[in-house]
């Protein structure tokens, strides 16, 4: 029960905030069911990636197809560079360093809630000067490495990169993210699935807790501003990240 209830409420956030699932997830899977670092971040990516195939399916006109293969190519070689890596660390300085992460996309998430949106169109106008696709590939290569290292799909790198880097319009950089997501998750889940174990049926069971989630919070999304969901996203990951730093911090003073 307690499991359904966890992916109930990442699908939940996803569905409102359309992205950041592995930021939820992990703490969700780590604090909630106790379950390995190396384990949680695998199953959110299993999480995660569906999600994603589910909504670049809807999204498909949106999509730009051959841009998302050659991100997602660049961003699948990478993962085993983040997978070896995540490896050599203990599962106490992984939590840290995913807690870090959590900070700073809810920095990064509540200042651009901050900003009106006509702000946001100027400077990404200013910013989008270069439109050169193989600009954006060491951001591909980057997020390729975070996928294998922290089990998080990465769009809150992919679409800005897309939007300022390569000059797409924000409805197009958020339906090829998913593909990108969706394919650079999957490559990910193969490079780690033969090191840990896993129970599918409480990953089946976190899903459909998660899509049943997603469904509602997509719902709510179309009553809400984008502003209010950044700061609830925001709000939320500020929170599971200060828990994680101090659960971190006080395991390795005890």
């Amino acid at each position: 029960m307690l499991i359904i209830i966890l992916g109930m409420f990442s699908g939940l956030l996803l569905g409102i905030t359309g992205g950041g699932g592995a930021i939820v997830s992990v703490p969700a899977l780590v604090y909630g069911l106790h379950i390995p670092m190396q384990v949680a971040t695998t199953i959110s990516l299993f999480v995660v990636g569906v999600s994603a195939l589910l909504g670049a399916f809807l999204k498909r006109k949106n999509v730009e197809w051959g841009k998302g293969f050659i991100f997602a190519a660049v961003g699948g070689l990478m993962t085993p560079v983040g997978v070896y890596f995540s490896h050599q660390i203990s599962e106490r300085l992984l939590i840290l360093g995913f807690a870090i992460l959590m900070l700073v996309v809810a920095y990064l998430m509540f200042r651009k809630s901050l900003l009106k949106d006509k702000v946001v169109n100027n400077n990404l106008q200013k910013l989008s000067t270069i439109r050169s696709f193989w600009q954006i590939l060491p951001i591909a290569a980057l997020t390729g490495i975070l996928t294998g290292f922290f089990g998080v799909g990465g769009g809150f790198m992919i679409v800005p990169a897309l939007v300022i880097l390569n000059g797409m319009e924000n409805k197009t950089a958020a339906a090829t993210s998913l593909l990108i997501i969706t394919l650079i998750s999957f490559s990910s889940i193969l490079n780690k699935i033969n090191t840990i174990e896993m129970d599918f049926n409480l990953v089946s069971i976190f899903m459909i807790g998660s899509v049943l989630g997603m469904v509602s919070g997509s719902f709510i999304s179309q009553k809400i501003s984008n502003r209010i969901s950044q700061r609830i996203f925001a709000a939320v990951a500020l929170i599971l990240g200060c828990y994680m730093v101090f659960d971190s911090v006080m395991n390795w003073v005890i």
